[in-house]
């Protein structure tokens, strides 16, 4: 018996020592390599592990994916070396990103071609800002500037501006009556930017904007449709986001789950105010070596649902591939988004891959029910095949090329180009 207590308290003591020298591996100093552009102080303020604190491999590993996260990373990894006693050196070896990026999206639907062209640059003064401008080409001219300052102020807290001037030809639905009408949007928008912790950010600001709609043609039905109509509003936001995504390169493997609030209020007196909802949850999960699979869901709601000027629209860019430019309005919008992703041939900077795609959208009619959305007129179902080219050791530099057909009636097909995933 006293063999066996003796052995047992040997084996207590052991254990003891053992998590005690576990817990006194700290960290002698971390250096940062392969940072060329990007400003080495900055990259540091964003690094939680710090030298003299335990050495812990998943918050390194939170480091990693932290880093790879910003524009200017095109991927990232760390090594630990024994110093001496129970301090290590750490290295965190960096492998930038280009950020530069030029960029032309087009899309066409029947014999009509719409075209973007613009440039961003996602590392302005090596902090990471972006810093992007945009022309539009529709039959409209449209422009715009961004600047995004995330980590501005410290590793925390951020702020974003934007100023756009959109126009476009849409379509207004007067119940079963549409007419067309050119509606411009001229905005300013001011948002403050927290990232709370390694899963969680918010957004939160406002906008001032100018809405303007000049009747083009059709709904000669309708005797008292406004021929010019100019509303003056503000829009207050509220954004979330919940990101739990493992990157390497052009994979994703996890989920990512956005939530937004927004409340509109007209200048004009007699103009209700109204808000707006939106959900949206991507999730990807890697298959094999080469395949990723992607799916994502969309829904949204505005409280608006009588006027004929709704929130949401049916785009190709926005909910259903090959489908064109705006083509519906709605109060309310349901969209489902799924694609299959295979590496056919890459090297060490470069990408091609093969997609295959279904997108299916359900919308609510402006002023009608909720059983509008399993109305025949309001339901979109395309399916179709593309291709990514991604360099991958440029930010966002994939581009897209898909090719999406209809499968229900009246339901259109068409060529969607553009930059980056669809999502």
């Amino acid at each position: 018996m006293r063999h066996l207590l003796s052995g047992l308290f040997l084996l207590i003591v052991l254990l003891l020592h053992s998590t005690a020298n576990a817990q006194t591996a700290r960290i002698e100093n971390i250096t940062l390599r392969g940072n060329q552009r990007t400003y080495a102080p900055f990259l540091e303020s964003l690094v939680t592990s710090k030298a003299g604190a335990p050495l812990d491999s998943a918050r390194l590993e939170k480091d990693v994916q932290m880093l790879i996260r910003l524009p200017s990373v095109a991927h990232a990894y760390y090594q630990v070396f024994h110093s001496h006693g129970d301090l290590y050196k750490v290295y965190i070896t960096i492998e930038e990103n280009f950020t530069l990026i030029p960029y032309f999206n087009l899309w066409t639907r029947g014999e009509r071609v719409w075209w973007t062209a613009g440039a961003s640059e996602h590392n302005l003064l090596g902090r990471n800002m972006m810093l992007d401008v945009f022309y539009q080409n529709n039959g409209k001219h449209s422009y715009g500037i961004t600047y995004r300052a995330p980590f501005l102020l410290d590793a925390k807290w951020g702020i974003a501006l934007s100023f756009k001037d959109f126009t476009a030809d849409e379509p207004v639905y007067f119940g079963e009556i549409t007419g067309i009408y050119e509606y411009k949007n001229r905005s300013m928008e001011a948002l403050l930017l927290y990232q709370l912790n390694f899963y969680h950010r918010l957004e939160l600001g406002g906008s001032y904007f100018r809405e303007t709609y000049t009747f083009v043609s059709g709904a000669e039905e309708i005797i008292e449709k406004p021929q010019l109509l100019r509303l003056d509003k503000y829009l207050f936001k509220a954004f979330h986001q919940y990101y739990r995504v493992v990157q390497y390169y052009q994979y994703f493997d996890g989920f990512i789950s956005d939530f937004q609030f927004q409340h509109v209020q007209a200048l004009q007196s007699n103009l209700l105010p109204f808000n707006m909802l939106d959900y949206g949850l991507r999730f990807y999960k890697r298959t094999g070596e080469k395949g990723n699979m992607g799916a994502r869901a969309l829904l949204g709601f505005s409280t608006n649902n009588e006027t004929p000027f709704a929130a949401y629209v049916v785009d190709n860019h926005a909910n259903v591939r090959g489908v064109g430019d705006r083509v519906n309005r709605a109060s309310a919008v349901f969209a489902l988004n799924a694609e299959y992703r295979h590496t056919l041939w890459e090297n060490d900077w470069f990408a091609f891959q093969g997609v295959g795609f279904a997108d299916f959208a359900s919308f609510r009619s402006p002023g009608a029910e909720f059983a509008s959305y399993v109305s025949p007129e309001n339901l979109y179902l395309n399916t179709g095949l593309g291709t990514r080219f991604i360099l991958k050791r440029v930010y966002s530099a994939t581009l897209r090329i898909d090719y999406g057909a209809g499968l229900l009636e009246n339901n259109a097909q068409g060529l969607v180009i553009g930059l980056g995933q669809y999502f």
